[in-house]
Parts: C-alpha cells; sequence; structure tokens
C-alpha cells in the first residue's frame, strides 16, 4: 500500500518523504550508471589484455595478411590439408584437399566463390556462388582476423559484456562482437592472462583454441578444434597449423572468379 501526502500530512513530513523519494531515484539512477561505466572499462581492460596476449600494437596494426598451412581432421576420420589466407582490406581464400578432391573458398570484397575440382587432373566438378548472407559471414571472419579484439569497424559494430564464465577450470570475461546482421562472435578471455579459451559464433558453432605458434614475436593458436551440430549429431573439425606467414600477400589472380 503506497504512501499518500494528504492534507493531514505535517509539511516538514511531506518535505521528508519527497526528499526520501528522490534519494531513492538518485541511487538507483546512479548504480545503473555505475554498471554501464563499470561494463565500459571491463570491456576495455579486456581488449588491453587479449592484445598484449597476443603481441605489441604496433605489431599487430601492422599486420595484412596471415598465411596459415596445416591438417584438416573431421571426426569421421578424413584426414586432408589445408590453407587459409585472410588478407587486406577485404580478403580471404581457402585451399583444403581431402582425398581426390580440392575445394577452393574465396572472398574478393563483395564477391565470393567456392570451386571444387578433381586433384589428380584439375577438372572442376563443380562451383557455389555465394549468396549476400554468405558474403557478410565472411567478411565478418576477415574483419576478425585483423581487429585482435577491438570492436568491430562496420555499420552496428559493438562490443557487449556478457559477464564472467568458467572454462577448463579458468575464469573468463564473456565479450561478444556484434557486426550487424545478426551475425556475431563471443570469446571467452582468460580475466588474467587474456588468452581466449573457447569462441561461440551465431551460427552455434564452437572453436576452441590448443597450444600455441610464436611468428614474429607474436602468439597464434596451433590448433583450433570446431564443433558443430549436424542433423546425425554433433561433429568436428580440428585444424592443426605448421606454418603461420604474415604480410605475405598472394597475387591479384589468386582472387579472380574463374569462367564457368
Amino acid at each position: 500500500m503506497g504512501v499518500g501526502l494528504n492534507s493531514k500530512t505535517p509539511i516538514s513530513m511531506k518535505i521528508q518523504i519527497r526528499i526520501l523519494i528522490l534519494l531513492t531515484i538518485t541511487t538507483v539512477f546512479a548504480g545503473m550508471a555505475r554498471s554501464a561505466e563499470s561494463d565500459e572499462e571491463i570491456i576495455q581492460s579486456t581488449i588491453e589484455l587479449a592484445r598484449s596476449y597476443v603481441g605489441p600494437d604496433d605489431k599487430l596494426d601492422a599486420i595484412d595478411s596471415v598465411h596459415y598451412k596445416g591438417s584438416l581432421l573431421y571426426s569421421s576420420g578424413d584426414l586432408g590439408t589445408i590453407e587459409m589466407v585472410y588478407q587486406k582490406p577485404m580478403r580471404h581464400r581457402m585451399v583444403a584437399v581431402i582425398g581426390g578432391r580440392r575445394e577452393v573458398s574465396v572472398l574478393d570484397g563483395s564477391e565470393g566463390w567456392t570451386t571444387f575440382e578433381r586433384v589428380v587432373d584439375s577438372v572442376p566438378l563443380s562451383m557455389e556462388i555465394f549468396d549476400p548472407i554468405r558474403i557478410l559471414i565472411m567478411q565478418a571472419s576477415v574483419r576478425e582476423a585483423f581487429n585482435f579484439f577491438r570492436k568491430p569497424d562496420t555499420r552496428n559494430g559493438e562490443i557487449f559484456y556478457e559477464g564472467k564464465e568458467s572454462v577448463n577450470g579458468r575464469e573468463c570475461n564473456v565479450l561478444t562482437y556484434h557486426h550487424g546482421d545478426g551475425i556475431a562472435y563471443q570469446r571467452y578471455i582468460d580475466a588474467e592472462t587474456g588468452q581466449v579459451h573457447k569462441t561461440l559464433d551465431s551460427k552455434g558453432v564452437e572453436y576452441l583454441e590448443e597450444g600455441e605458434l610464436i611468428v614474429d614475436g607474436l602468439r597464434f593458436p596451433r590448433k583450433l578444434v570446431s564443433t558443430f551440430s549436424t542433423a546425425i549429431g554433433d561433429q568436428s573439425m580440428e585444424f592443426a597449423y605448421s606454418s603461420i606467414a604474415l604480410n605475405e600477400k598472394l597475387p591479384d589472380s589468386d582472387f579472380v572468379m574463374p569462367l564457368p
């Protein structure tokens, strides 16, 4: 039952009640402001910690291409090789060879495609053109490859602090990186060291990082294990990198769409 300020309530009491209400409202809004400020502080300090774990800012900002080479292992037992290149300003190229088939996926700005061919004689088998959503997802992955935990530099790019969670016994700050258009990456960043222990994408695919490779004084994961759901249950892919090269750009010809 509320407090009513009727005509019989003494003036001094009315003033005291109004002051109490005002103080209560002020305290609530001050608490909300402190909470919002605290989130921003946690986001900024976590970004700085995660970047420093990988390496110095000047080295991270100087990267304009990353070239991964390694092996690819499916939970089905299929084994192959993989090469992935992220290249500024907005290029990505992946070549995966499994069995007798080669898959080449390319993003060049706002265009993207995948070709399939036989390894033995390079005879084309099929070709797929990326739809607009696939283009946006690939563009987000290129931004993530070079931002190194900073806010996505795109329209509606945001970072939100989701709280703390434990991953393999390590307390992590959970940050969600929004790229717009429903595309996001949620990272579980060690609150003490800055190491990324887990990433979830907006499709529910989970990525776990293991080990490390030191390249030009920068830390990269030696292995990336992705787990995803399919109609026949959870499946996984393991990317084990044997080498990582920085700032060795591929020629423009590697990003030209083949003729049908």
